[in-house]
């Protein structure tokens, strides 16, 4: 699965990676590229497909948070 998105807060890519870890998923590419005071964030994972789906929640449930706390 390869998840990517824009959030303001960089950080978000390390929980990301710390999430995958705990769903017994790993990451096989992961980038953060800052621009005009935002991130483009990609990670490529791989796993379970029940701990993808389970992440894949994760991800957009960060992504959002992020929308709205930094808008």
């Amino acid at each position: 699965m390869i998840a990517a998105f824009n959030v303001r807060d960089g950080r978000i890519l390390a929980r990301l990676i710390h999430l995958a870890h705990r769903f017994g998923c790993v990451y096989t590419r992961a980038e953060a590229l800052q621009r005009d005071g935002s991130f483009r964030v990609r990670i490529h994972l791989d796993g379970p497909s029940e701990a993808l789906a389970r992440l894949r929640m994760q991800i957009d449930k960060l992504a959002r948070e992020d929308k709205e706390n930094n808008p």
